[in-house]
């Protein structure tokens, strides 16, 4: 039986409390990036110079969020990050699923490793089931220049 994807989201991280319920904090779909140093020396008015860091150029490892239903226990999952324009896959993982009752809702929550964005571009997470696409979460990745 085909999973149903309900929810594909990427966040700085995926929570769960006591009660199991997720908190998914930071979800983004722009990636911004530098490949100039992240800091700019500027001359104060005495001729001395201080140092200005630019904050949030480098991401850390993102998570992934899930939810899905009609799962059937065992079930295998591929999610890959692609670079669309150059249609090349970055890198996929398997995810295997265990549900007891295909009618509940099951829901991961997971760490990736740092995304391996070189340049600006359009990139994906799709998620694959038996080489079918169930769905996927474009991200636009963008030069920042301080």
């Amino acid at each position: 039986m085909k999973p149903v994807l309900q929810a594909l989201v990427l966040a700085d991280r995926v929570y769960e409390d006591k009660s199991g319920k997720k908190i998914i904090a930071g979800t983004f779909t722009h990636y911004w990036f530098s490949k100039a140093p992240a800091y700019k020396d500027v001359e104060q008015p005495d001729g001395t110079k201080r140092r200005i860091i630019a904050g949030g150029l480098q991401a850390g490892s993102p998570w992934v969020y899930l939810s899905l239903t009609d799962v059937v226990d065992g079930t295998k999952l591929l999610l890959q990050f692609i670079n669309i324009g150059e249609q090349k896959t970055l890198f996929g993982t398997e995810i295997s699923l265990a549900c007891k009752d295909r009618l509940a809702t099951v829901e991961v929550g997971m760490p990736l490793p740092m995304l391996p964005i070189s340049g600006k571009g359009i990139y994906a997470f799709e998620v694959l089931w038996q080489n079918e696409l169930l769905g996927s979460y474009r991200i636009i990745a963008d030069e920042m220049t301080i």
